[in-house]
C-alpha cells in the first residue's frame, strides 16, 4: 500500500527534547511542501539530520521526539530515526492512509451538513425534500437533526413563546424582558424573519424593545426551534 502525498501536501514538525524543554517548548519548529514519503518517513529524516547537528549544543545526546502533522490530516511521532523493514512500513503506511481518509470524510462530512441547510435556509428546499435527496448517504432521522435549528431565511415567523424570557450573562444576574405600557412579563410573540427585521410584542399587542443583551435573531431561532419553552438568550456577540 502507498500512500500519494504528492497533491500539494504541507507538513509540518515539531522537535521535542523534555528531558531539556520539557514536552510543552518545541526546540525546533518547520514545515516542508515537497515530501513524497509518509510522516513517519519525513519524522525519520528530520531527526536523523537533528541528531547530527543540533540546533543547540545543550540538546546534544539528547532524547528527542519528532511529530508531524499534514493538511491531509497524517500524524506521525518518532522517536527513533533508524529505517524500518518492509512490513513495518506497511503499517504505517496502512495507519496513515486511514487517518488521511477519515480526515477526508470529516471534512466532506462538513460540506454535505452546509450545502444542506444552505438548500434550507437560501434555496427554500423543504426538510422533507433534503432528507429524501440524502436518502442514500444518511438515514431521514440523521438529516432531520442535521437541519434541526436551520430555517428559510426569507421566511417570516410569528411565534408566541409560552411563560418569560430571561436574559443575561452566564453566572451573572439575569433580567425578564417586560412590556414598558402594560407590565406584560408572559406570552411574548416573535416576529420577523431571519434575514430581516425581528421585533417583539407582549400578549396585549405592544410593542416590546429588546434589551441591548439580547441579539434579536438569536431569540428567534430559539423560538423556531421551541416555541412553548421559556428561553434564556445569552448577550449578543461583540
Amino acid at each position: 500500500m502507498v500512500v500519494d502525498m504528492t497533491d500539494s501536501c504541507l507538513f509540518e514538525y515539531e522537535i521535542l527534547v523534555p528531558d531539556i524543554d520539557g514536552w510543552g517548548t518545541p526546540a525546533q519548529r518547520g514545515a516542508v511542501a515537497d515530501w513524497t514519503g509518509t510522516a513517519y518517513d519525513l519524522g525519520r529524516d528530520i531527526l536523523k539530520r537533528w541528531q547530527e547537528a543540533p540546533s543547540d549544543e545543550r540538546y546534544a545526546g539528547a532524547k528527542a521526539t519528532v511529530e508531524v502533522t499534514s493538511d491531509h490530516g497524517a500524524y506521525a511521532a518518532v522517536d527513533d530515526p533508524t529505517p524500518v523493514g518492509p512490513v513495518e512500513q506497511a503499517l504505517e503506511e496502512a495507519i496513515e492512509a486511514k487517518l488521511i481518509a477519515d480526515f477526508a470524510h470529516d471534512r466532506t462530512a462538513q460540506a454535505l451538513a452546509e450545502a444542506m441547510c444552505d438548500a434550507h435556509r437560501w434555496g427554500g428546499m423543504s426538510k422533507n425534500k433534503i432528507a429524501d435527496r440524502v436518502g442514500r448517504i444518511m438515514s431521514r432521522p440523521t438529516a432531520m437533526k442535521q437541519l434541526k435549528g436551520v430555517w428559510p431565511a426569507e421566511e417570516t415567523y410569528d411565534i408566541t413563546v409560552t411563560g418569560t424570557i430571561t436574559y443575561g450573562a452566564e453566572g451573572g444576574p439575569l433580567g425578564t424582558i417586560t412590556c414598558s405600557e402594560c407590565g406584560a412579563t408572559e406570552n411574548h410573540t416573535v416576529f420577523g424573519s431571519p434575514a430581516g427585521e425581528v421585533r417583539l410584542f407582549c400578549e396585549n399587542r405592544h410593542s416590546v424593545d429588546l434589551p441591548a443583551e439580547v441579539d434579536g435573531r438569536r431569540l428567534l431561532e430559539q423560538s423556531i426551534e421551541n416555541p412553548d419553552a421559556g428561553l434564556s438568550p445569552r448577550p449578543a456577540p461583540e
